[in-house]
């Protein structure tokens, strides 16, 4: 059996773009209970990052990036692919790797925990691992 590759850092890729205008019409969405990203629907509320998922965060033990859809880098659309957004990317050893792609996400729906869970079992299966997986 060959060990496991060690998640550096989770790159999180939300379907919504940058800056201030962007942040208020995902905010409206979610208060209008219109459909946006459903990452951001995990991760934020109407007043910023939930405090469920800054727990979440210290619990993985990776560095976590934000990337909106207006940021993504050459790197990263290769590594996205046909993939879709919103979506997690693994950064293991300077390679990016596709964890979590929108339908994924969309299961979760809206659940820290049950996006904790998902982010577990996808590593296994590419053969990563969190460190918080290693206690």
């Amino acid at each position: 059996m060959t060990a496991k590759r060690r998640i550096d850092r989770l790159v999180f890729v939300f379907n919504a773009g940058s800056g201030s205008f962007n942040a208020f019409l995902d905010s409206a969405r979610k208060l209008l209970q219109i459909k946006g990203c459903t990452l951001c629907t995990i991760t934020h509320g109407l007043a910023g990052e939930k405090s469920e998922w800054r727990e979440c965060k210290e619990e993985i033990g990776v560095p976590v990036d934000y990337v909106h859809s207006d940021e993504i880098t050459p790197a990263l659309a290769r590594a996205i692919g046909d993939g879709g957004l919103p979506c997690v990317v693994a950064e293991a050893g300077g390679e990016l790797i596709l964890l979590l792609g929108p339908d994924v996400l969309d299961r979760c729906k809206g659940s820290v925990a049950d996006l904790k869970g998902r982010l577990g079992i996808f590593s296994a299966m590419k053969g990563l691992e969190l460190p918080q997986s290693m206690a």
